[in-house]
């Protein structure tokens, strides 16, 4: 088990999206979508939705596309922020397996990316507990990166080595 191993099939862009719900009546959202945007400061981020709430978007992409609205299913969460999959590549996550783990300290076993919640940073530095397969954990201490101030949600980076530590 690859603990290392946290990418997933999401495609890695830095276009800016933000959280927005907009009737599915209602002509024209890539128009209202870009108006909407300088009032909901969209950020360049991976896309990991909160565990409640809307889990449609605003994303902004390169041109000669601009902004388009988009559904966004709910993939796996940890410390109530989820993984944010894009219609168009759901096929691509079935079967993506992400470790069990869990934060030091805590009760709560996760089966999903190391994502965390609250008042974050890009670099904070985090630490989760891995479980192996023989049921013993270990420590793995990384970085944030792709947080996202709208959702307070971002993604633990393992450091790239990692002496093998007990939890």
């Amino acid at each position: 088990q690859n603990v290392q191993s946290q990418d997933s099939p999401t495609p890695s862009f830095s276009a800016p999206w933000f959280l927005y719900e907009i009737p599915d009546a209602t002509p024209n959202k890539a128009e209202i979508c870009a108006e909407e945007a300088p009032t909901h400061n969209p950020s360049a981020t991976k896309i990991i939705l909160p565990e409640q709430g809307p889990t449609s978007i605003c994303i902004d992409f390169p041109p000669p596309f601009g902004w388009r609205y988009d559904k966004i299913i709910r993939g796996p969460c940890a410390n109530t922020c989820c993984e944010g999959i894009p219609l168009a590549v759901q096929d691509k996550f079935s079967g993506v397996k992400y470790p069990e783990w869990y934060v030091p300290g805590t009760n709560a076993i996760f089966k999903a990316p190391f994502y965390f919640r609250g008042d974050l940073s890009d670099g904070d530095e985090k630490e989760a507990c891995v479980i192996k397969d023989d049921g013993t954990s270990v420590l793995v201490k990384g970085k944030i990166t792709n947080f996202n101030p709208n959702t307070n949600c971002g993604l633990m980076k393992p450091d790239e080595l990692q002496k093998e530590e007990p939890c």
